[in-house]
């Protein structure tokens, strides 16, 4: 879950260009210094200069009309006040010219220049494992001393509410065994950089998963910038885990309580996290083999997950897409691809210890194994597991309104459960990830991932704008300036009032297909039912679990239908609702389909990246979106909307997938 998720940027003066591809606004701008001079439009003389003195700016702002002007305020009275993609336009007389830009249409490979349609040759694959865990950091003092300035050099965990410093791990619990054990002093576990790289013919896509809590697509772009071309990488994705127990790396969960007073945004660990996965792209290209893949579509449930629902309805996809990709020459696995569904927050708010918390035990277990499970009399209850090896990429997949471990639920492997007290700890963490190994383990021993045969590689990708018109977000953005992202097609009049719209954010899709394997991706967290419906009256796809079936939140008085009955009557059935729910959704407004899955075509086997290509929040269905009063989140269940870009976004990421879904 998210307090206050912010999609803005301020930019800075010391990089060179000021494109999408990473690069900053810059504040230096020769084209309005007293030293710009040039051909007039007949080429025989010299325009005079813009400006007779050139001002010098903050970091965050840029010249325009020989005045300073925030970076988030796209005015400008030229085009080369603008980006080189944007354009210096005038929307209505004696208003402000503001700097416009147009996405491009979609692009994919194969079938493009640069990558054209081949044989459909042997799929290559590599992988590599990267850690970004800080290297270094300050923790609070501890009581009775002083550290001044201690702030400026700690690490601020993301997730719940701001305020929460990550603290060293106790000496004793540093490499002993067992899962409240520690990896080294400034971590628990380490945080990773996943990532994997297909290549078939003149087609090259990566695919990269972060134990962060959001990348924005501001950052993925600077990464993009950084990769050599040598490598031939024509699509990168890069996905957050949306982990709850990493530093910060949107801005807003820095120092101050109840509402942070700064950035907890820390440069040193963003240059880590860019850094090492740039290095790591690396590897994996030069580790490149021919590979064969192997996949199914498991369906866990969730027994032993840690899994609730905070918000009606209470629908919850429980589609595990595995992908395992091996060597063709020894059989090895290259990497295990998974997606899941729920909040990497099992650790909670009281936790500070920097942890990927459970997707780390996912990944353990699934490469390494598990061991058989005994009685007391020494008696095999359970047979050990064979680990995979390679590399393990764990992805989050429809995990908004608002799938999370909050109220617990954990079994492990031997099935001990970890409620009450427990369920907040490393022990239960540790059993979400032995239960999701397990599942995984069972289906590679079983046979039940299926090979695919010849699998062609593909991909088509686009670039949208969507507004930023949650109030919240606006003033946390412009008026605090937490938050380094860069906002498109709106001046700033003042704090909270902009021309001629809502400032928007760049964000992306993209589809890649491999064989039967059908990876999407959403800039945010997707409600379940958006992809496999359910609604109550509605049709379904892919058999997901609706009602509250292990009654977390509701107990199982309603009809078949999932809503409560009529006169307090009770039924046996699992909720989608809570009888006494307050604000209750209408469910006669929630959509019939086709549901996202649906347009995936018939065959494919879906399989979903959450906060792919960047970080813009909850995305809450059009029928159910009531947004914030002021500050505050709507009656009833809708905290979701305070932590969401804008009621529109769910839509614009429908359109913009249903384009690449379009045959071209």
């Amino acid at each position: 879950m998210l307090i206050a998720v912010v999609m803005v940027a301020c930019s800075s003066p010391g990089d060179d260009a000021r494109t999408d591809g990473g690069e900053r606004d810059s504040g230096e701008h020769d084209a309005g210094g007293s030293e710009d001079v040039g051909e007039d439009a007949d080429g025989g003389g010299l325009e005079p200069p813009r400006c007779q003195a050139f001002p010098q700016c903050a970091d965050d702002e840029r010249v325009v009309d020989c005045q300073c002007v925030s970076n988030l305020d796209r005015r400008c009275s030229y085009d080369d006040e603008c980006r080189p993609e944007e354009t210096c336009q005038e929307i209505e007389a004696g208003r402000p010219k503001v700097c416009i830009y147009e996405p491009p249409v979609p692009r994919g490979c194969p079938g493009e220049p640069g990558c054209e349609a081949g044989a459909q040759e042997v799929l290559l694959a590599g992988a590599a494992s990267m850690i970004i865990t800080p290297e270094s950091f300050k923790a609070p003092p501890a009581e009775g001393e002083s550290d001044p300035g201690w702030e400026d050099d700690a690490m601020w965990i993301a997730g719940f509410s701001s305020g929460r410093p990550a603290l060293f791990c106790p000496e004793e619990r540093i490499g002993c065994d067992g899962p409240e054990c520690c990896i080294s002093k400034f971590a628990h576990d380490d945080l990773k950089s996943q990532i994997v790289v297909l290549r078939q013919d003149e087609t090259t896509v990566a695919m990269v998963a972060l134990d962060v809590v959001g990348f924005f697509h501001t950052d993925v772009q600077a990464l993009r910038a950084r990769i050599p071309a040598e490598l031939g990488i024509d699509h990168l994705i890069v996905a957050s885990t949306h982990n709850h127990e990493a530093p910060d790396t949107a801005g807003q969960w820095g120092p101050g309580s109840p509402l942070p007073n700064r950035s907890g945004r820390n440069p040193a660990f963003i240059e880590r996290i860019l850094s090492q996965t740039l290095l790591g792209l690396e590897q994996a290209v030069a580790n490149l083999e021919p590979a064969q893949v192997h996949a199914a579509v498991l369906k866990p449930g969730v027994e032993g997950l840690a899994i609730s629902d905070s918000r009606p309805p209470y629908i919850f996809d429980d589609n595990l897409p595995v992908v395992r990709v091996s060597a063709v020459d020894s059989g090895e696995t290259i990497a295990t691809l998974l997606s899941f569904a729920n909040h990497p927050e099992v650790l909670w708010s009281g936790n500070q210890l920097i942890t990927a918390d459970y997707p780390h035990y996912v990944r353990k277990y699934i490469e390494q194994g598990l061991d058989a499970v005994q009685n007391s009399q020494g008696q095999e209850l359970k047979p050990a597991l064979d680990g995979l090896g390679g590399v393990t990429v764990f992805f989050v997949g429809a995990l908004g309104g608002l799938i999370n471990p909050g109220r617990g639920g954990a079994l492990n492997y031997a099935d001990e459960a970890f409620e009450g007290e427990q369920r907040h700890t490393f022990d239960a963490a540790d059993a979400v990830g032995q239960r999701l190994a397990m599942h995984v383990l069972r289906a590679h021993r079983d046979g039940e991932l299926l090979a695919q045969d010849s699998p062609a590689l593909s991909f088509r990708t686009v670039t949208f704008l969507t507004p930023i018109e949650n109030t919240i977000f606006q003033l946390a953005a412009f008026g605090v300036k937490l938050i380094e992202r860069d906002v498109y097609n709106a001046a700033q009049i003042n704090t909270l009032q902009f021309y001629p719209g809502p400032p928007q954010v760049l964000t992306e899709a993209s589809v890649v297909g491999l064989g039967s394997v059908a990876f999407f991706t959403a800039p945010g967290e997707v409600f379940p039912e958006s992809l496999v419906g359910g609604y109550p009256g509605r049709t379904s796809v892919w058999d997901p679990v609706i009602g509250d079936v292990e009654e977390r939140r509701a107990e199982a008085v309603c009809g078949p239908d999932g809503m409560p009955l009529e006169g307090g009557d009770e039924g046996e059935s699992p909720c989608v609702v809570r009888p006494d729910q307050v604000n209750p959704p209408d469910f006669g407004l929630a959509p019939r389909g086709p549901y996202i899955y649906e347009r995936l075509g018939s065959g494919a086997l879906p399989f979903f990246i959450g906060l792919g290509g960047d970080f813009l929040g909850y995305m809450v269905p059009s029928y159910d979106y009531e947004g914030p009063q002021g500050t505050q989140a709507a009656p009833g269940s809708h905290y979701e909307e305070t932590n969401g870009v804008n009621g529109q976004i769910q839509a614009d990421w429908e359109a913009a997938l249903d384009r690449l879904l379009t045959p071209r």
